[in-house]
């Protein structure tokens, strides 16, 4: 059963533009109606407006007089970022920390003794758990997927808060991992959990290379390949059947289309469309950056 916030016993009314209710707090492109959002800038102000399953959205003071006719709950702050997270944390200590007794583990699992596997995990069958894996929190495992050495599934996810004294707010994440079927998530990789409703997720048929850091949210196309020691930041999508060279990074919130082909040592910050080829820091076509490179050559 789902529970109903109302907003005005969070946020002061005098705040408060349509005082009403919410289920969840979410992202900007929240999967199911009754959603409570942030935003820091207009874009998104307008972007949050236009999404049917936002309920309310915390916005900056600056922006009152962009704010027109709406039935939406708008809660103007100093700082909706962070009253969003205070909200957020206050929600995850109010949950308490009930468990399930064990994780599910499916037939004909290989789990090394030294794996840290939480109560809340479920493993399909045929899952290999390699020497030092952690999985925490929610995470949910298909079938014939194998785990290398010291990787952590479901690891807390990087966001950077502060309090007013400068000290660091924690923000512990409450949403989970799915890796789909037949994925190989090798030595080292780091899949942090998601902060929402939606999982981060590993779609089928996908390797995860060495030391790799997958942020939290982010989705990974079916059929991907993403290598050794690279980012992928939080929330970003990645399309079916993507081929990530080494030591790439990808900023947040990108859309990288089907098929796309990223070279070795990339850096990606705008959304890149199916079948491109990219490369270099920051990336662009592969073939225009090759040839630039060759004529400062000559």
């Amino acid at each position: 059963m789902t529970s109903t916030y109302r907003v005005m016993d969070y946020f002061p009314t005098e705040d408060t533009l349509n005082s009403g209710f919410f289920t969840h707090l979410d992202e900007i492109e929240a999967q199911a109606s009754g959603a409570l959002v942030y935003c820091q800038n207009i874009h998104y102000l307008h972007k949050a407006l236009a999404i049917g399953n936002v309920a309310g959205i915390l916005c900056p003071d600056n922006l009152k007089d962009e704010v027109r006719e709406t039935e939406k709950t708008i809660v103007f702050c100093v700082d909706p970022r962070t009253s969003f997270f205070r909200l957020y944390n206050s929600f995850h200590q109010d949950a308490g920390g009930a468990t399930l007794s064990s994780p599910f583990i499916g037939d004909n699992c290989k789990l090394h003794p030294s794996a840290v596997i939480s109560p809340l995990a479920r493993l399909g069958n045929n899952v290999e758990v390699s020497a030092n894996v952690v999985i925490e929190g929610p995470v949910e495992i298909g079938d014939n997927v194998f785990i290398g050495s010291n990787a952590v599934v479901g690891a807390e996810g990087l966001i950077t808060l502060r309090n007013g004294d400068g000290t660091l707010m924690m923000v512990k994440h409450q949403g989970g991992v799915r890796i789909g079927s037949g994925c190989q998530i090798l030595a080292g990789a780091v899949i942090a959990r998601s902060l929402f409703q939606r999982p981060t997720t590993i779609h089928d048929n996908c390797q995860i290379g060495i030391m790799s850091n997958i942020g939290h949210g982010a989705v990974i196309g079916e059929n991907c390949v993403v290598s050794g020691n690279t980012v992928v930041a939080g929330r970003s999508r990645l399309g079916t059947g993507v081929w990530v060279g080494a030591s790439c990074s990808i900023a947040q919130g990108l859309v990288i289309g089907d098929a796309v082909q990223i070279k070795m040592g990339s850096v990606v910050i705008n959304d890149i469309a199916p079948r491109s080829v990219v490369s270099g820091n920051f990336a662009i076509n592969h073939r225009a950056n090759m040839t630039a490179y060759l004529g400062r050559l000559k």
